[in-house]
């Protein structure tokens, strides 16, 4: 029996073998350096589905990244070759059309969209070439590449963008350019990654903390597993979801008889005025306020027990919410919560839940890294037995925590 265990290529070797793969679609120039942007992909687990209702929400950057590796040039243009497509895309900075559907080009066309509609001065581009070390779906692919188109044109233009700043042009790109209505959790994550630190995002204040263990803890590390599907979150109920919960905070508002924005929101309301009028809501709308409001109360106590280093209960608080948005955000694919019951069954593994959004996608667990082969082997029989289509598409990462965003210059 083969597990399909992916490990990850060195640092070193993804940029030297991308630096290759540069010369040989563009010209080189001697005479210019390299520019290498290396972005980390992340894991949310606790305060999921909460980032667009002004929630609280936890984050873990991990070793897995998307890079970019290029030259700049004088031109007012893009052009980056994508690894995963097989296809370069240029965008004229004068000339940005609108998005095209299912095009991996829209998070270029989209960042630079942003930049010129905030009035920051770009007229220098590079060519470049990007490439994810994970599948896509689910891990923030998208926010990640955003970021590493943003973070070369702020290098090369000698911009200074703060953090804020760059969270909010990548909220930009996805909800004005991309028409994807989320929140800012996943830049906001991986921007402001720690290795072995939870980052907290209060997604009303943006205020952002980073939460270290105060004593020795159990060993971790953090399992992905890739079902084998992918689906971008546009093409899913994602945007129906999210417009659910804005329904949710107006029927809570108008049953207390408080007053209503033109876009309420359940992070704004009090917790005590959904346990007095959860029951006066419809049910659909019923599970969208239940989630959100247990998830809010698994967030704060999930950040005390990651303190305390009780990764046991953490775990635990993760299942739950992976159980919630099952059944309450009514998120998922038969082949994720194949995943999720799977893993959430086995020894070793501290706690599990979807990746992302959790239509499709991956799905990621913290686990004990001594019992690493025994859940890698337990979780392989027992997904091909029930998804034997997957057996040659899915596949198992181990992970461990990271840093943030790095920008290089090189020789």
């Amino acid at each position: 029996m083969t597990v399909p265990i992916q490990v990850a290529e060195s640092s070193g070797m993804v940029i030297e073998r991308l630096k290759r793969r540069y010369k040989s679609v563009f010209e080189y120039d001697e005479r210019r350096q390299w520019l290498v942007v290396q972005v980390p992909l992340r894991v949310c687990p606790l305060g999921a589905h909460s980032d667009h209702q002004a929630g609280t929400v936890t984050g873990l950057t991990i070793d897995r990244s998307v890079w970019l590796v290029g030259q700049a040039h004088d031109r007012a243009e893009v052009t980056i070759f994508s690894e995963i497509f097989g296809q370069s895309c240029r965008v004229e900075f004068e000339n940005i059309p609108d998005k095209t559907t299912g095009d991996w080009g829209n998070y270029a066309r989209g960042a630079i969209h942003a930049l010129r509609r905030a009035e920051a001065f770009v007229s220098r581009g590079f060519n470049a070439v990007v490439c994810g070390e994970m599948p896509v779906g689910g891990l923030s692919s998208s926010a990640a590449v955003t970021i590493a188109y943003l973070k070369a044109l702020e290098q090369v233009n000698n911009l200074s963008l703060s953090r804020l700043e760059t969270i909010l042009l990548v909220r930009a790109t996805e909800n004005g350019y991309l028409g994807l209505h989320n929140g800012i959790m996943d830049q906001s994550v991986i921007l402001s990654g720690r290795k072995n630190e939870l980052t907290c995002i209060n997604c009303a204040s943006h205020e952002i903390s980073n939460v270290a263990q105060e004593r020795a803890v159990e060993p971790w590390e953090i399992l992905v597993v890739y079902s084998g599907l992918t689906r971008q979150l546009t093409g899913t109920p994602f945007n129906q979801r999210v417009a659910e919960c804005h329904e949710a905070a107006r029927a809570l508002l108008a049953a207390a008889g408080l007053p209503i924005s033109e876009k309420p929101l359940l992070g704004e309301i009090d917790p005590k005025v959904f346990s007095d009028y959860e029951k006066k809501l419809p049910e659909v709308l019923g599970k969208r306020a239940r989630h959100f409001f247990t998830e809010a109360a698994r967030v704060r106590q999930g950040v005390e027990l990651w303190a305390s280093g009780d990764i046991a209960g953490f775990g635990a608080l993760i299942t739950q919410s992976g159980k919630s948005s099952i059944i309450n955000f009514e998120s998922g694919s038969p082949a994720l919560i194949s995943l999720y019951d799977i893993l959430a069954s086995l020894s070793g593994v501290y706690g599990s839940r979807f990746c992302g959004g959790g239509f499709q996608g991956c799905c990621f667990a913290l686990i004990d890294p001594r019992k690493r082969d025994e859940i890698a082997e337990a979780l392989h029989r027992a997904y091909v037995d029930k998804h034997p289509e997957l057996q040659d598409s899915y596949s198992i990462h181990f992970c461990q925590s990271s840093d943030s965003v790095s920008v290089k210059v090189e020789a």
